[in-house]
């Protein structure tokens, strides 16, 4: 068969209609189309009621009313015009000159965008959020793994999540040499005095090819009315000004006419704010699916025993921890008076078995409600206020020595009243608020605060669950195990959805907000190697409102979803001591006890009319010990010896 050869210069041609092709394609898939969405149903209204009745006549002025079931004055326009900067912006400009507005150039970076534009611009434009990932994001996550505050898992899918995001303050997208670039804008601002009351008009013209990826133009047209309240209503909580945004019409009819007259062709939208033209960006599915597990209707039911403390005065018992020699400490709140004032104060009881009357071994006037033990039961400890003292002190008991008031140098006494501890054989390690810093607590004085580099990466902060080999924290896209000594992260679980997300909620840069934790409390367990995490999701299509998600911590996998029945949210959790039993609890009736690998509940316990405010396992992990109210509930585990 005889070869043909292409000539030179036609193969040159083809070469070319290639590369034209492959940049005719790439332009075409980066430009947003532009939005279909306008508001068309507006008028021009110049009665008093669409302004605020305060508005003094020198002020009144005709507006733009968007939507027809509307009746006050739009807070502000945006005429989103489908043609060139350089082909509105002289129309525009001539026509507010015509009503005395005299237009500035004010360019401005891609990065000093208002917000929504920002957003925008993220959203239609991927090669923008691939550069920032690039310049920025990966190089910080990366120092993240480095410096210990995130593992190297979740570098991957927060990389995952910021591909998608729409999302990103002026600061950020200034380290990146593509948004400081310049984007046209005309602007005119002016201030009026009206008496007592101020009027500032704010109208630009902005170049928005940038944003969009295609040749347009966004005109925004506001006024801020600032009225004074009159002297009468300044009241400790009043503003000073009453605020009304508005349209005034006439500005706005001279834009659109000169827009309209001169450029026929060009698509024009209408809307109040951008905000409606933002495309969707799905977001890539980084999280874990739920494996349900719902507690079966048959089993062995438990009725508690019940202890009732009748005082003269209101108690309310408020938490419990069980001691080695089976008594019960308990913390107390009670409503005291005299004939003058209600006072309500704290309480420490000390109640044995078969004791008729608890022992109270403190009182303060604030305190005890949240109680740290030992993994023996031989200490304990908590945080209170004495009945004379100013400020809240740390506190350790034990039977032999009785109660002692930790004291610590001047000037370097912690924030008590919002710590989180955590414990193992070794005594108790404080944090603050955030677990910021971490604490070794030995004998009666605190180490020097070891800083936790994780909660830098995390915008509402850590939460120590209790129990673990190791500190485990939960986020706001999971759980965390840290190194007491260091506060580096050891290891990290992604979990199942746990809180419901606002369909088309913009999702900050890092963070699936689906994944964000509950105010509900969690548990891990060292002898079981597992923890549970609580879920609120408000989706009732699946059933699945509340409970816990289950994982093996050894393994970092998810072993369930435990759901808690006809519950909105979970209150309580306990682990009992040798790994076997996690009790879930919400408002009313509502306790399931779960055979964590077995994934069953044989036990069904039953609740009397409680408010249950603390729920504990006995240290042989046989009874499962509630209080609340004035009462303290006992649960058998019949059968349920430790393992």
């Amino acid at each position: 068969m005889k070869q043909t050869t292409l000539p030179i210069n036609s193969l040159k041609t083809l070469v070319l209609w290639l590369l034209l092709y492959v940049l005719a394609c790439g332009i075409s898939h980066a430009q947003m189309p532009f939005p279909t969405s306008t508001e068309s149903d507006w008028r021009l209204e110049d009665s008093p009621s669409a302004l605020a009745p305060r508005t003094p006549r020198g002020m009144r002025t005709p507006v733009l009313i968007m939507g027809q079931n509307r009746e006050v004055a739009s807070d502000a326009v945006v005429i989103l015009v489908d043609a060139p900067y350089n082909a509105v912006s002289p129309l525009v400009a001539q026509a507010w000159k015509q009503q005395g507005h005299q237009v500035e150039d004010a360019a401005l970076a891609l990065a000093d965008l208002p917000e929504v534009w920002r957003q925008m611009m993220l959203a239609a434009q991927p090669n923008l959020r691939t550069a920032l990932i690039t310049n920025v994001y990966r190089p910080e996550l990366a120092q993240a793994v480095k410096d210990g505050a995130l593992t190297d898992n979740e570098r991957v899918r927060r990389l995952q999540l910021l591909d998608a995001s729409t999302q990103a303050s002026s600061d950020i997208l200034r380290k990146t040499s593509e948004f400081q670039k310049q984007t046209q804008r005309m602007r005119y601002q002016r201030e009026q005095q009206f008496g007592k009351h101020h009027r500032t008009d704010d109208y630009d013209i902005l170049n928005v090819e940038p944003v969009l990826g295609r040749p347009a133009t966004a005109i925004t047209i506001q006024r801020r009315h600032s009225l004074r309240n009159p002297p009468s209503w300044a009241l400790a909580d009043t503003p000073q000004f009453q605020t009304q945004l508005l349209v005034p019409a006439a500005e706005f009819q001279a834009a659109l006419n000169a827009i309209t007259q001169a450029l026929p062709n060009a698509a024009i939208r209408l809307a109040e704010s951008p905000e409606v033209w933002i495309p969707t960006v799905s977001m890539p599915n980084t999280l874990p699916a739920p494996q349900w597990r719902i507690p079966a209707k048959d089993g062995q039911q438990i009725k508690p025993t019940i202890r009732t403390f009748r005082t003269t005065d209101g108690i309310e018992l408020r938490a419990v921890r069980p001691q080695a020699d089976g008594s019960l400490i308990i913390g107390v709140e009670r409503l005291v008076s005299n004939d003058t004032v209600a006072l309500s104060i704290a309480e420490l009881w000390r109640l044995m078995p078969d004791a008729t009357e608890p022992q109270v071994l403190w009182q303060g006037m604030s305190g005890a409600d949240k109680l740290i033990a030992s993994l023996d039961g031989k200490q304990l400890w908590f945080t209170g206020q004495e009945l004379d003292g100013q400020h809240d002190s740390l506190f350790h008991y034990t039977q032999e020595e009785g109660l002692v008031r930790i004291n610590f140098p001047p000037g370097k006494r912690p924030r008590l009243d919002t710590a989180q501890w955590w414990i193992d054989k070794q005594g108790p390690i404080m944090a603050s608020y955030s677990v910021g810093t971490l604490q070794r607590l030995g004998n009666l004085s605190l180490s020097s605060p070891q800083p936790v580099p994780r909660v830098q990466w995390f915008f509402n902060d850590l939460r120590l669950l209790p129990g673990g080999t190791h500190p485990w924290v939960d986020d706001d896209q999971g759980v965390a195990e840290l190194n007491p000594q260091t506060g580096r992260v050891l290891r990290s679980i992604a979990v199942p959805p746990r809180v419901q997300a606002p369909p088309g909620l913009p999702h900050f840069p890092y963070l699936d907000p689906r994944a964000a934790r509950t105010y509900a409390p969690g548990v891990a367990s060292a002898k079981g190697k597992w923890l549970a995490t609580a879920f609120r999701l408000d989706d009732q299509s699946s059933g699945h409102s509340a409970g816990v998600h289950v994982f093996d911590t050894d393994k970092a996998t998810l072993l369930y979803s435990a759901v808690l029945p006809d519950a909105d949210q979970v209150r309580l959790v306990a682990a009992s001591p040798d790994g076997r039993w996690l009790a879930v609890h919400s408002y009313g009736r509502n306790l399931v006890l779960w055979d964590v690998r077995a994934g069953t509940n044989p036990l069904h316990l039953l609740v009397p009319h409680v408010t249950l405010s603390d729920l504990t396992f006995s240290l042989e992990s046989n009874r499962l010990i509630g209080v609340g109210n004035e009462h303290v509930l006992t649960w058998l585990l019949n059968g349920s010896e430790t393992r």
